[in-house]
């Protein structure tokens, strides 16, 4: 640097010492300590065409994504807008909520853009989960999910969480006995007392709509002779899925089989 832009550089005021570079070659910085080989100061990035300092890379602040809703998801578009048209963009994005059937994202500009996976199938329930990052790539008509999804669930099952199916339609008529081997004759096994509520209380209603008995689940409900019973409520008779009682193992009931995804 020169004394006369050194002296030039020394009057600005404070205030006015702003400025932009722009290099035809490699800026490498030859400090002694750390704290001499980084520059601060530098605004976040807001146009398509704006440098990105490497921690909004690294800490992902450019496709970060926190969506809100269940299936409807609605989405604040990254830090740096990215556009659809012409380009193959990819985003993380975090549920707040576990979705229960096919998915929809809406981004500032998009509108509602398909979520599906393995190219055109719509997401399953439970395919996300409130709060944790699924990767997204843009095809021109959909997100398409890369990341690792659960294993889609057999025939006559349905998702009861991420990692949870559980039948469609119960089995009638057996006591808790012949139903534990009923499901493991299927390679499958009884649903717990938890997962036979969180599928029961799902927005979609699929097992609610479909009782019409006392079930059976895996569950001694803390009794050395009983064995518990859920699905109809004790004064109505009718579907419910908090309602229940215990019975004496050989009592005839229906019951429906889990698997693990």
């Amino acid at each position: 640097m020169t004394r006369a832009l050194a002296l030039a550089l020394s009057l600005l005021p404070v205030s006015l010492t702003r400025g932009q570079w722009d290099l035809p070659v490699r800026l490498e910085l030859a400090g002694d300590s750390v704290v001499d080989r980084h520059i601060t100061g530098l605004a976040a990035p807001l146009e398509a065409t704006d440098g990105a300092a490497a921690v909004v890379l690294r800490e992902q602040q450019a496709t970060w994504v926190h969506a809100h809703g269940v299936n409807a998801l609605t989405g604040d578009w990254p830090q740096v807008p990215l556009p659809l048209a012409g380009d193959h963009p990819l985003i993380t994005v975090v549920p707040d909520s576990t979705n229960t059937g096919p998915v929809t994202l809406s981004l500032p500009g998009t509108g509602a853009v398909p979520v599906v996976k393995y190219a055109t199938a719509p997401l399953d329930s439970a395919d996300l989960t409130a709060g944790l990052p699924v990767d997204l790539a843009f095809d021109g008509t959909a997100w398409q999910v890369i990341s690792p999804l659960p294993r889609p669930c057999p025939p006559g099952m349905f998702p009861a969480s991420r990692d949870v199916c559980i039948e469609r339609q119960p089995t009638d008529s057996a006591n808790f006995y012949a139903a534990a081997n009923g499901c493991a004759n299927r390679q499958r096994r009884m649903c717990t007392f938890g997962e036979w509520i969180a599928a029961c209380t799902m927005p979609n209603g699929i097992l609610l709509n479909s009782i019409v008995d006392y079930e059976w689940v895996d569950h001694a409900a803390n009794s050395g002779n009983d064995a518990k019973s859920i699905g109809l409520n004790n004064n109505t008779f009718l579907p419910d899925c908090l309602s229940g009682g215990t019975r004496v193992p050989l009592t005839v009931l229906s019951y429906r089989c889990c698997s693990d995804r």
